[in-house]
């Protein structure tokens, strides 16, 4: 069963429902309205009976006078104390005597006689000896089983009467509130069918449900489509970076096969080229995944950092692993970051700076407004036409000297999106034959001195 068949139907029977509570409650308050006006009057009456009573001296005039006060087409019955019958009289001419029901603590009574409602009303009265009596009146209501019949019928009517625009106007509605939805389901479809992330026009501007759903699928094709660009780039990019070393790999493979055996030279450049190449692809698919990583939103570990220690570690490595030197000057301070991505973001600046330049490296800790971290070599410099470039993924530079330091053009990448992470800002400035520094400013997050 489709949407719109099952909330048409679903809304006709809720309205249904709230219909029928309605007219019932109506029937039964209307009901019990009438049968307090005939108890209103028939008390009434009972009241004008035991004042008239208290004027008669002897009982044998009170019959007439009791006669006069008989409910129309009802009874009057007077019992003593012992519920002997003193009194009993009938305004109907029929033989069949009328059947009530008392209930003891109640106001007046409602039972049932030969369809029809009858109220009995039981009351105190003096009885010309002195004596204490109860005198009941008992009246038959068929003009108001006739109207109850009548407001039953009414109300049934009005109904039924009701449920046929009830349901055309849900049906009205329905396709309103659904119509949205099947836009959105054909869109989806159509997106299926040619590979394509279409977007549905928001004709509703005041914002309500459908207008949010349809602008979140909007936004959800965008995103869809910016992931697909960027991983057809991605895929394009590192296609291209990888058919260089390949095609090395694969020239001197073929090169070894021809002569590599028999001459040891060209057998040594061949595996030294392997191997370098090879480590090209490694690092390369290495920081591959790294990127992929960082774009998945990863768990961030929000720790007191203290910068100096952190700086004279990776220092300490470097030195170890390849010579360079870095000088680390400023106060020692403390910062709220994640320790394991801010030393990876360090290595690769520092690591890159290492990389064009065979002085020392100068590292600042710069305090102020803004916590800094300066990073200064004096290597060969970039063009300011490049500075734009730097963090996009794969460019170099200069390809040629990239490729032979080993660089893949996703450092910086890797690095751009660390910062983000670590709400880190960087400015880079450099003069070619001078150098470059990289400034890391701490922006969002809290810096105390470190004890």
């Amino acid at each position: 069963m489709r949407l719109n068949t099952k909330v048409n139907i679903l809304s006709t029977l809720l309205t249904l429902i709230i219909l029928i509570s309605s007219y019932t409650a109506i029937y039964f308050l209307f009901k019990n309205l009438a049968y307090d006006t005939e108890y209103a009057q028939l008390q009434n009456r009972a009241d004008e009976l035991v004042a008239a009573v208290s004027d008669v001296d002897s009982a044998a005039n009170i019959e007439p006078l009791f006669r006069a006060y008989i409910p129309p087409n009802g009874m009057l019955r007077v019992a003593n104390e012992q519920d002997k019958t003193l009194l009993r009289m009938q305004a109907t001419a029929s033989p069949e005597k009328i059947a009530y029901k008392i209930k003891p603590g109640e106001d007046f009574t409602i039972s049932m006689w030969n369809d029809t409602p009858v109220i009995a009303l039981v009351y105190p009265l003096i009885w010309p000896d002195h004596s204490v009596v109860t005198i009941e009146l008992v009246q038959p209501l068929p003009d108001i089983a006739k109207n109850m019949e009548l407001l039953k019928w009414i109300l049934i009517i009005m109904t039924l009467a009701a449920m046929i625009p009830i349901y055309l106007a849900s049906g009205v509605l329905v396709r309103i509130i659904v119509r949205p939805i099947q836009r959105l389901t054909l869109t989806m479809q159509k997106n299926i069918e040619t590979s394509r992330y279409e977007q549905i026009a928001v004709q509703n501007r005041n914002q309500d449900e459908i207008a949010e759903m349809t602008e979140t699928y909007n936004k959800l094709m965008q995103q869809l489509e910016n992931n697909y660009t960027k991983q057809q780039q991605f895929v394009g990019n590192a296609s291209h970076e990888l058919k260089t070393p390949l095609t090395v790999i694969e020239s001197y493979a073929k090169l070894l096969e021809r002569r590599g055996f028999s001459n040891e030279s060209i057998n040594k450049e061949a595996l030294e080229a392997i191997i370098k190449e090879t480590g090209n692809m490694k690092q390369m698919m290495e920081q591959m995944l790294e990127l992929a990583k960082a774009s998945e939103q990863p768990k961030m570990e929000w720790t007191t950092v203290a910068i100096k220690p952190l700086l004279e570690e990776i220092a300490q490595r470097m030195k170890q692993a390849y010579g360079t030197h870095i000088k680390i000057t400023g106060d020692n301070l403390s910062i709220l970051s994640d320790e394991a991505k801010l030393k990876q973001l360090l290595f690769i600046f520092l690591d890159n700076a290492k990389k064009y330049s065979e002085q020392p490296i100068d590292v600042e800790i710069v305090t102020g407004a803004v916590v800094q971290i300066r990073i200064t070599d004096y290597g060969v410099g970039i063009p300011q036409d490049d500075l734009p470039h730097l963090f996009d993924r794969f460019y170099r530079v200069d390809k040629t000297r990239n490729r032979q330091t080993g660089g893949t053009g996703l450092g910086l990448s890797i690095a751009k999106q660390l910062a983000q992470l670590l709400a880190i800002k960087l400015d880079i400035t450099s003069t070619v034959g001078v150098g470059t520094t990289v400034t890391l400013s701490f922006t969002e997050r809290g810096v105390d001195d470190a004890t």
